[in-house]
């Protein structure tokens, strides 16, 4: 993929994804310049960074690329061994696309990756997946971080981020 038909892809895709301004403190003062920059979905967020990562340094986009597809080929795994056979074919999908990017030196697929984030088709209807609260707060903690084990954006994010490609220096 040239880097045109990149750039045209991940334009594509914050095209595509929904982005949403951040809202001020509600009083009718001027909004600073802070206050009405978009807030990418984390999906937009993850192919900025991984965009950004990939015009900086291939060798890096290449290493961490594979460090994705090792988490989340973990996570498949898990699921897996826990009876999540959703969980486990979308999550060892992403790691496959995750493999392919590596390898190739490209972008993921915008509407592979959303399709393995939010299943399905790759459309987001804007639902959230909610988890049944508990009186402990330590069982509801250990829920989250199980919950996040199996949650794909956490841990293409986290992987990003533990990696040091948070891409704030645009």
């Amino acid at each position: 993929m040239t880097t045109s038909a990149l750039s045209e892809t991940y334009a594509l895709f914050v095209e595509i994804v929904a982005t949403t301004p951040t809202t001020g403190s509600g009083t009718t003062s001027t909004p600073s310049p802070q206050d009405e920059t978009p807030q990418l979905s984390p999906l937009a967020e993850i192919l900025r960074q991984l965009h950004q990562l990939l015009q900086q340094s291939p060798t890096e986009y290449a290493k961490i690329t594979h460090q994705i597809a090792t988490n989340l080929q973990s996570a498949a795994n898990s699921a897996e061994a826990d009876g999540n056979s959703t969980a486990a074919s979308q999550l060892g999908q992403l790691a496959t696309d995750f493999t392919n990017a590596s390898q190739s030196g490209e972008l993921p697929s915008a509407a592979d990756l959303a399709a393995g984030i939010f299943g399905g088709d790759g459309h987001h209807h804007g639902h959230q997946h909610q988890y049944a609260a508990t009186d402990s707060s330590e069982t509801s903690s250990q829920s989250q971080t199980q919950n996040d084990a199996l949650n794909p954006i956490a841990i293409i994010l986290n992987t990003l981020s533990s990696a040091g490609a948070n891409g704030s220096n645009s």
